[in-house]
């Protein structure tokens, strides 16, 4: 057990020069144009999704095509998709301007 110990503090320090060594970027984004969405790609992962604001719309892709391809499809799923989040949003600045 005590080994098992060992063996993952220096994997984890080596993991932790690894990481304060690289600059690598983590996340890209890229504005879909013509809309309000955003594609979000996970370098490390290589993954892809769209999302609107801090929301993801989309499943996770492995183009960057693929996602923006389907978030551009107006679907009745999409536009509820949009409507609850603009929902949520004013919940959130109402609940903000009574705070104040």
């Amino acid at each position: 057990m005590e080994t098992e110990s060992k063996v993952f503090n220096i994997n984890a320090s080596q993991t932790d020069k690894q990481n304060s060594n690289s600059n690598k970027e983590l996340v890209k984004t890229k504005e879909v144009k013509g809309t309000p969405f955003t594609i979000i790609s996970l370098t490390d992962t290589k993954e892809h999704f769209a999302a609107l604001g801090q929301y993801r719309v989309t499943e996770k892709h492995k183009t960057r095509k693929a996602a923006e391809e389907e978030v551009k499809e107006i679907s009745w799923n999409r536009i509820v998709q949009v409507r609850m989040i603009l929902n949520e949003k004013m919940k959130d600045k109402s609940i903000n301007e009574i705070n104040k």
